[in-house]
């Protein structure tokens, strides 16, 4: 089965293409990403902007038209933290209706299943127990299983842009800033760690944009075959993070090559992964760019007709 799969997040909206067979992608067709912002202000009004929307409606256009070319078998797109958060949600749901693209609003804890069988799904049943952690623009997932069987997943609060915007002023940014965004995020943290540790962790799998980005800033520039599987280590986040700190947006993006989009928040999402480890003892993750739209991709195929 052909699907057609989109992840409508906080900063990015993924689309992939995709050939699915016995719950597992067997094939990958097309695969596009965009860094949109539909959580721009967000946290602090509870509404859309409309900028994000006009940006969100411009994505979504040029997705179909990737959509259209392929001729899936099924569509399906799904909206996580940013949706969930806004009195204006339908807005969202309007665009999706006009282009023929279903969408609906994934739950918290839900969004972690997922996440979890997009990125394990391609994993031999080895009986390792993985910890998945997705830093996403709105929240992060924290997941642990063995196999295909999740023992524990959790949404936080903890994502990029609604901790930039509400924590992160000043790009440098001072010590005092980097002191409050390290509690918060030790303080979230801390209302999973025993969960967590709960289960002996073999291996921690990072997804999503942010560990994407960090293991490009280390290979110097973004090659997909070896950011997937790149190893990030607690002391090179910890470096980077001081090094991400001292640095201007404009400096990111030149210095360092971070995309515009994400820039700007690229210090917080490095932060997260940092605290994740510190906090869990935990040495090292391995980069994954597979996550919600490989489960949205499974789950669709999955479904009765």
């Amino acid at each position: 089965m052909i699907v057609a799969a989109l992840d409508l997040g906080t900063n990015s909206f993924l689309c992939l293409i995709a050939e699915v067979q016995g719950g597992r992608i067997s094939r990958v067709i097309e695969d596009h990403v965009e860094v949109v912002r539909l959580g721009q202000d967000v946290q602090r009004t509870g509404q859309f902007h409309p900028e994000a929307l006009a940006r969100a409606k411009a994505c979504l256009e040029r997705f179909k038209i990737v959509i259209d070319r392929n001729k899936p078998d099924r569509i399906l797109a799904m909206a996580t933290s940013a949706a969930r958060d806004v009195s204006n949600g339908q807005a969202l749901f309007e665009i999706g209706n006009a282009l023929n693209i279903p969408i609906e609003i994934i739950p918290g804890d839900r969004e972690a299943e997922i996440t979890y069988m997009g990125a394990t799904s391609h994993l031999p049943a080895d009986g390792k127990t993985r910890l998945i952690i997705d830093v996403g623009g709105g929240s992060t997932e924290y997941i642990v299983g063995q196999d295909k069987k999740i023992k524990f997943a959790k949404s936080l609060n903890l994502g990029c842009v609604r901790m930039t915007e509400s924590l992160i002023k000043n790009q440098p940014t001072p010590e005092s800033e980097l002191n409050a965004l390290s509690e918060r995020v030790r303080s979230e943290i801390d209302l999973v760690k025993e969960l967590i540790l709960k289960s002996s962790i073999d291996e921690v799998i990072a997804v999503a944009g942010t560990p994407s980005a960090i293991a490009a800033i280390d290979l110097g520039g973004f090659d997909a075959a070896k950011v997937d599987g790149y190893k990030l280590e607690i002391s090179g986040l910890r470096n980077l993070k001081t090094k991400l700190a001292a640095l201007s947006v404009a400096e990111k993006i030149k210095v360092l090559g971070v995309e515009k989009g994400r820039a700007d928040v690229i210090l917080v999402g490095c932060e997260i992964l940092y605290q994740s480890l510190l906090n869990l003892g935990l040495k090292q993750m391995t980069v994954s760019t597979k996550g919600v739209r490989y489960g949205v991709a499974i789950e669709l195929a999955n479904r009765k007709k």
